[in-house]
């Protein structure tokens, strides 16, 4: 990628900041889902880092607590446990990027949502926009039925079906691309998820003062994307400040799909519209 390139840690988290030679609009601050590290955001052929560093902003992608570079966190909440964590690296990179008053940008993806939208709810002053893809608010009966069938450790193993759309709207590039970020699925993360974060999505959505865009895959398998459920989430959020939306033709991994360009676009499209 180009860019500078610069590793940071701070308050037991690591992450990879990059940045271009010039004042950057905003730092796009990157949160991963499951199964994966913070190079979720810089895939080959699908590098959301490269297309928002090449709109002239800064990207800091974390590794959250046992993943990547970041070491695992004693607590039976490891998502939510994982949200205030993010300050002080952000603060960091703010100062590497010796801009006081850079504004911040997060996204978050499926799990990496979760953590998101936890610390946007802490209203830190200098958040002006909130992203995620991949996280709903109610989960599929086909997501808790796997749920249900599994025993106990520390390690899953989640359906193929569940992050992949249907056939053509990716190619062989995407499974190849995604085994450079793989790690583990952690099944406390799983519970978590599926288990406790419908029960705190709408407390968590309301109390959020950024505005926020939330997407969900056509083809999602893991979280409910009919009307109904797209209703309660928009209604979730503070008058005003929640846009749900639907990504055409992909599954849950969306932004390895075949139209993960135009997905990146308007992700970046909806930042620069809110952080003058």
């Amino acid at each position: 990628m180009k860019g500078n390139s610069q590793e940071l840690e701070a308050a037991g988290l690591n992450g990879r900041l990059i940045r271009g030679d010039g004042r950057p609009k905003s730092l796009v601050v990157c949160v991963h889902g499951g199964g994966c590290n913070g190079r979720y955001f810089d895939l080959q052929s699908f590098s959301f880092a490269e297309a928002a560093l090449g709109a002239g902003h800064a990207v800091l992608m974390i590794d959250r607590p046992g993943h990547g570079m970041s070491p695992p966190i004693e607590t039976e909440t490891p998502v939510y446990s994982a949200s205030p964590l993010l300050t002080k690296l952000i603060e960091r990179a703010v100062t590497a990027c010796d801009d006081g008053d850079l504004p911040i940008a997060l996204f978050g993806h499926s799990i990496g949502g979760v953590v998101a939208m936890h610390w946007a709810a802490q209203l830190p002053p200098m958040l002006k926009c909130l992203v995620t893809s991949g996280i709903g608010s109610r989960p599929t009966e086909a997501a808790l039925a796997w749920l249900s069938d599994q025993d106990g450790g520390g390690e899953v193993v989640l359906p193929h079906s569940f992050f992949f759309g249907p056939d053509g709207s990716f190619d062989w590039r995407a499974p190849i691309a995604l085994r450079k970020s793989g790690e583990p699925w952690r099944k406390d993360e799983v519970d978590e998820v599926l288990l406790h974060w419908p029960h705190q999505f709408r407390s968590v959505a309301s109390r959020i003062n950024c505005p926020v865009l939330a997407i969900l895959s056509e083809n999602e398998r893991i979280w409910e994307n009919n009307e109904g459920a797209l209703k309660a989430m928009r209604g979730s959020f503070a008058s005003g400040r929640g846009g749900v939306e639907i990504a055409a033709g992909g599954g849950h991994l969306y932004e390895v799909h075949r139209n993960w360009s135009a997905h990146a676009g308007r992700i970046i499209a909806f930042i620069e519209g809110h952080i003058e």
